[in-house]
């Protein structure tokens, strides 16, 4: 199945495109010194909060670094993705506890924030978890010809273990987004197969190794 089918009825809503973060050079996935949230779209729940370093992060937390949280069970069909800078400035009094506040409450998953292109592996990712949810959305560097895929790995406990991304080719650059969007929504996959998003794109993969905290 074809996402852009052109019917309005499976496209995600497309948020404003901004760039955030402080230091954009960088080779980052997410944007860092960030925070995003995904929340379930029918109810505004937090399922995932994800916090980012930069080159100056909180004690007893390492640079350029996403830390996953996952809040609550992941059964929603549909995710908004919202991505704000942090309300206190890395280095400044009020950073550490607003970094702490923001990934507490769940499981936490740290993984390195930068990526290389060759690190996106051409095909399908192999699961590796007991429950496995795919989700896609509109992909903000081509919002209308390309779309992404987000795979969300759990344990038996609906734990976090893993997170995927796809890209309908390999970045050039490694970015998952050269657009960085402030909002964004993800429609749940009865498939865990990017095929299902697009058969005939030349779907790419990647995941960063996830520690647990």
């Amino acid at each position: 199945m074809s996402t852009g089918s052109g019917n309005g009825e499976q496209e995600p809503t497309e948020g404003t495109h901004s760039v955030i973060g402080t230091e954009q050079s960088d080779q980052t996935q997410i944007p860092i010194d960030s925070k995003l949230r995904f929340l379930d779209a029918r109810t505004d729940g937090p399922l995932i909060h994800v916090a980012v370093t930069g080159s100056n992060p909180p004690p007893g937390y390492a640079p350029k670094v996403e830390y996953w949280s996952r809040r609550d069970a992941l059964k929603a069909d549909i995710m908004t993705l919202e991505s704000t800078p942090f309300t206190n400035r890395p280095g400044s009094a009020g950073y550490p506890k607003e970094f702490t506040d923001w990934i507490a409450g769940g499981n936490v998953l740290a993984t390195a924030q930068e990526a290389s292109p060759q690190q996106w592996i051409p095909g399908i990712y192999q699961l590796t978890a007991p429950i496995n949810a795919l989700y896609w959305a509109v992909d903000p560097d081509a919002p209308s010809t390309a779309r992404i895929g987000l795979l969300v790995e759990c344990g038996a406990a609906n734990e976090l273990l893993n997170v995927v991304w796809y890209k309908m080719k390999q970045p050039t650059n490694g970015l998952i987004f050269q657009q960085v969007p402030s909002k964004l929504t993800f429609t749940k996959l009865p498939s865990t197969d990017p095929r299902a998003i697009d058969q005939k794109a030349n779907w790419h993969h990647y995941h960063g190794t996830m520690r647990l905290l």
